[in-house]
């Protein structure tokens, strides 16, 4: 599989950023900040990540 990956080719979410599209950031970044706060567990990476790409997505 690896050896059939072009190295022009880019993920989805930067695919959206690019089209200017909302991406999956609140699927998969907000999915984990919600289970972290449900549980009292830090996520300062995953926070930072998702405030960022929200940051960009205003932008649109």
């Amino acid at each position: 599989i690896i050896d059939g990956l072009t190295p022009l080719g880019m993920p989805s979410m930067r695919q959206d950023g690019i089209a200017k599209r909302p991406s999956e950031v609140e699927l998969f970044a907000g999915t984990i900040l919600k289970k972290a706060k449900k549980y009292g567990l830090p996520a300062p990476t995953n926070q930072y990540l998702y405030d960022q790409v929200q940051v960009i997505e205003a932008t649109y």
